[in-house]
């Protein structure tokens, strides 16, 4: 991945904030909560999120998927568009 996209990425993510998360949703016709923004989130801030680091993501991703299924499958799907720029496959 190009370093100063993945940069970008990185930053976005970690400023990225509940408000933003339900708008983002709602742009992609992806019904989010309040409360589960925050889940999210909370998950994604946890640590310094890095999307280089394929462990911390997928790490990220099987809290994701513990925590609530269906709520993973949102957040999967909001995070989509930006897969391709990864060297490795979001599962």
């Amino acid at each position: 991945m190009n370093p100063v996209i993945q940069q970008m990425v990185n930053q976005k993510i970690r400023g990225l904030t509940a408000k933003e998360l339900i708008r983002l949703g709602r742009e992609n016709n992806i019904s989010i909560t309040v409360k589960q923004a925050k889940e999210i989130l909370s998950i994604l801030h946890e640590k310094p999120f890095d999307i280089g680091n394929k462990q911390l993501v997928q790490e990220v991703n099987n809290k994701l998927k513990k925590l609530d299924p269906s709520l993973y499958k949102k957040a999967k799907s909001l995070l989509k568009p930006y897969e391709q720029y990864l060297d490795y496959s979001i599962e």
